[in-house]
């Protein structure tokens, strides 16, 4: 495509308007010289100071200083579809939108009491929070932060598990698992304001994290009730029980942590997954979910990446 001088001036000097009214010290350009992307940008949260960092990779300078983000403790971090904003999830249940290159707190709320991560639906239109108090999930218009969906996670006589494991799933869909139930639920976000949920019970007791496979067809959440690890097949709606090994078992060693399960690393047809209470990390093949390697570390290993 060929682009007339002309246009070329007006997509330049378009740019610094983004973020006009801005006070000073923010990032915002004001000079077309100093445009720039966001592909080596990184957010670091400062959990005990309840602030988050702007820094860029290339070469390793912070950019500024976001504060007033609240109990960081356990926070996540999802970024929208172009890159420009990050939306922080706080153990307080406050939700906050942060503009990357201006450096600033574009909207912030507190939808819950306690929450424990979130996730961004493949459009980038939805943003979605786990909760723990009061259990489920609510659903955000990822521009305005506008409440959308409220999903409670209820259960047996009025009550309501503490949700954990949230991922975003190709259909326009979350998944998430309910801690206290032992369930899965899907919820079909097609029309926001009327959620579809696809309810899976007994699939475990206390399932505490979960992850999606790279390819979008599995759903896989660890239990901290029970050794073993339950596998939703998406494609097929099918639950299955793998690894039943897989957990504390008879383990002499304490367990200090449980790894996380998006503390797995998936490598070509292979899973490499923290043992539980062993100085070792299973290699597991993805296509049979059966471990075929153990590789032995100096400690008890939570994360591993690849």
């Amino acid at each position: 495509m060929h682009l007339s001088w002309r246009t070329l001036c007006t997509l330049t000097f378009l740019v610094p308007t983004l973020c006009v009214g801005m006070p000073s010290t923010t990032l915002c350009v004001d000079d077309s010289d100093d445009v720039r992307g966001t592909g080596d940008l990184g957010v670091v949260v400062e959990r005990a100071t309840g602030s988050v960092l702007i820094v860029e990779t290339t070469t390793h300078t912070r950019l500024a200083k976001i504060q007033g983000l609240g109990d960081l403790s356990h926070a996540s971090v999802v970024y929208s579809r172009d890159q420009r904003y990050a939306y922080i999830f706080g153990r307080d249940g406050g939700l906050t939108k942060l503009d990357m290159l201006c450096g600033e707190i574009v909207k912030r709320i507190m939808q819950a009491g306690n929450s424990v991560g979130g996730a961004i639906s493949q459009d980038g239109r939805l943003v979605a929070v786990s909760n723990y108090t009061p259990g489920g999930v609510k659903v955000f218009d990822a521009a305005t932060l506008e409440l959308l969906a409220d999903i409670p996670a209820e259960f047996g006589n009025n009550q309501r598990s503490k949700v954990i494991g949230l991922v975003d799933a190709p259909g326009q869909r979350f998944v998430f698992s309910l801690f206290d139930a032992g369930e899965i639920w899907v919820a079909d976000m097609h029309t926001p304001s009327s959620p579809k949920i696809i309810k899976f019970k007994e699939i475990g007791r206390q399932p505490y994290d979960a992850l999606i496979s790279p390819d979008g067809r599995y759903y896989i959440a660890g239990l901290f009730g029970e050794d073993g690890l339950v596998r939703l097949d998406l494609w097929n709606a099918d639950v299955q029980r793998i690894l039943p090994n897989y957990g504390k078992g008879d383990i002499k060693k304490p367990v200090y942590k449980m790894p996380h399960l998006e503390g797995w690393a998936m490598a070509s047809d292979y899973a490499f997954v923290p043992a539980i209470g062993q100085y070792a990390v299973l290699v597991v093949d993805s296509r049979t979910w059966q471990p075929v390697k153990h590789i032995p570390v100096q400690g008890q290993p939570v994360f591993v990446m690849a």
